[in-house]
């Protein structure tokens, strides 16, 4: 299969100023690693306050080599690395010069968004499912993609699939258990986020959630007349006032 269907849903509070910044403490918290904020943080900021970072290669494990398409949220394959900040990689934003990707690498020891303290060098599949055992019936991965993916709206946590494992369905998941976690990305659509600080005054937001797909915006209908193998992500924006 040449996408998978990602539905993520960005529940956003009522705002009181025009800015295009997050106000909510708790979505904040949610998009936040080691004090960056996806989509507050920029890369011209972490340029100016770290001379050492350096652009570097990363390895998409979510959209492999052979993979056809692309992530619309971030440019893929390029990201921001300096010693000051070991195992956290950033990545742009593909319209903006926000970031809007942070991919954790086996270097890295600290936090997660829910305060979770983990060492990534030593963070095995079950840890994980210890952590968020909602994942334990989440094996995903894109058919050209090298790792399974476990993953909710907004973090993914990759395994690496060993290919000897024959049938690869269904999945040997014991087998799987004290495998380590290869990397964790934490990904979120920027232009999501800040389209309700642009149109909040918009009363249609209230009462109807906002789509896009591949960032593009959409309406009810056209969503439903696509074909899900041709859409890799699918934001939904809806008010938690009118929830």
């Amino acid at each position: 299969m040449k996408y998978s269907f990602l539905i993520i849903i960005v529940f956003l509070f009522f705002q009181t100023t025009s800015n295009a910044q997050l106000h909510d403490s708790t979505l904040i918290k949610k998009l936040t690693v080691n004090g960056f904020c996806l989509c507050q943080t920029t890369l011209s900021s972490l340029k100016q306050s770290d001379a050492d970072i350096k652009e570097i290669d990363v390895e998409e494990m979510d959209l492999a080599k052979g993979c056809f398409g692309e992530d619309s949220r971030f440019i893929e394959g390029k990201g921001y690395y300096s010693d000051r900040q070991k195992g956290v990689i950033f990545q742009r934003d593909r319209d903006s010069d926000l970031i809007s990707k942070i991919r954790l690498t086996k270097q890295f020891k600290g936090n997660l968004p829910d305060g979770s303290f983990i060492d990534l060098n030593n963070f095995m599949l079950r840890d994980l499912f210890k952590l968020y055992p909602q994942f334990k019936d989440k094996w995903q991965s894109r058919g050209c993609s090298d790792y399974w993916r476990f993953s909710n709206d907004t973090i993914s946590f990759y395994v690496k699939i060993d290919k000897t494992q024959l049938p690869q369905f269904p999945i040997n998941e014991s087998f799987y258990l004290d495998k380590p976690i290869a990397a964790i990305d934490l990904i979120v659509s920027c232009r999501a986020v800040h389209y309700y600080d642009e149109g909040y005054q918009n009363a249609q937001l209230y009462t109807n959630p906002v789509f896009f797909v591949d960032s593009v915006k959409v309406t009810r209908s056209e969503l439903s007349d696509m074909d899900t193998k041709d859409i890799a992500i699918v934001s939904v924006i809806k008010d938690t006032l009118s929830l």
